[in-house]
């Protein structure tokens, strides 16, 4: 699967894209686009990553997206088996930084969408009551038309920009450095290791996979993703966990083990230093709001 540019053209009668998008699973791999890219999952789970930051989606998810900001999507595995039952819908918006015209954010009135968008390089995750007054919005844009359309886009962005319910993704100062020649290799691991971190999988193995040696392939990883082989890793299987102790509320040692872990302790250290918790209290802490 090769990234990484994808190409967004709008129609002739509209100045952005916006499309509605319901398939059997994810098919679009790593990659990146110079347009904004705003984005609200109505159905589909998985994980994502977002420049260097790995965490998981679900049903509700709004992300706003930077230009060139590269980004990756699996959805959970059940998708792969293209049961009825699972699919993905999601409302995508994809809008040029120019799209209306060179200057037009720089108009004192619009200084809060220039700062939204200045801080969605780093990709905005929103949630709370600003995803819940958007999302009704983003469902209207399908049905819109010409001015009423552009208003409504104006009118999320300014929703976003006024509220404090955003998170930052990747990490300061985080670059897509990433030559074309590398992006196969880079795109090869994610979908291995989306894919089988919950296996026993080995260094080796991976770097195999990119015809590589451990030790060159732990040097392009970390050049490449900013982080080591065991980070990655480590990421992928303690959001697994999070998502495991809070939407099926499963025993602690069951959820170690069906994310990879052969040892709870092990598994215990590595969650509490990523989230600040044990895993039983995060899941206690949790569940009793």
């Amino acid at each position: 699967m090769h990234p990484i540019l994808e190409k967004v053209q709008p129609t002739s009668r509209q100045s952005f894209a916006i499309k509605e998008e319901i398939l059997p699973y994810i098919r679009i791999g790593w990659h990146f686009h110079p347009e904004y890219e705003l984005t609200l999952f109505t159905h589909s789970t998985g994980r994502r990553l977002t420049g260097d930051h790995i965490g998981n989606f679900g049903p509700g998810d709004l992300l706003l997206i930077g230009p060139n900001l590269p980004h990756y999507m699996r959805n959970d595995e059940l998708y792969y088996e293209e049961r009825p039952d699972h699919y993905i819908r999601a409302i995508v918006v994809h809008f040029a930084e120019d799209f209306l015209g060179a200057d037009f954010f720089s108009r004192p009135e619009l200084w809060e969408i220039r700062k939204l968008l200045a801080q969605s390089a780093r990709g905005l995750h929103m949630h709370g009551a600003v995803q819940a007054a958007v999302a009704p919005l983003m469902e209207s844009l399908l049905a819109q038309d010409g001015y009423e359309r552009l208003r409504t886009l104006l009118d999320i962005l300014q929703l976003i920009a006024q509220s404090d319910e955003r998170s930052a993704l990747a990490s300061v100062g985080y670059e897509n450095a990433i030559p074309e020649k590398d992006a196969r290799r880079i795109n090869i691991v994610y979908d291995y290791l989306f894919q089988h971190f919950a296996e026993d999988v080995s260094l080796g193995e991976v770097a195999a996979l990119v015809r590589m040696n451990p030790s060159a392939f732990c040097k392009f990883l970390k050049k490449r993703s900013g982080k080591t082989f065991s980070q990655l890793l480590n990421e992928l299987r303690i959001g697994h966990a999070c998502k495991l102790l809070l939407e099926e509320r499963l025993p602690v040692s069951e959820v170690c083990y069906r994310c990879g872990y052969n040892s709870l302790s092990y598994f215990n250290r590595k969650f509490k230093a990523a989230t600040g918790y044990s895993p039983l209290r995060y899941q206690q802490k949790v569940w009793s709001v």
